[in-house]
């Protein structure tokens, strides 16, 4: 399974370093999360995506 950097709070790929020096700060261009990312395969994204989407739900 190919590992891709995600966002964790929404299980994105469209992330971004802060900083490029500080490899550890980055940025989700999604749901502007900051902070360091994890390493992931599509299902892991997909199960972090299914989590947002229902926390996002019950916020409203």
């Amino acid at each position: 399974m190919k590992m891709h950097k995600i966002c964790p709070r929404c299980g994105s790929r469209n992330v971004d370093w802060i900083i490029p020096q500080n490899w550890s700060q980055c940025i989700c261009r999604d749901c502007d999360y900051t902070g360091p990312i994890i390493e992931g395969n599509d299902e892991l994204a997909q199960e972090i995506r299914e989590a947002y989407v229902e926390s996002l739900k019950d916020d409203e």
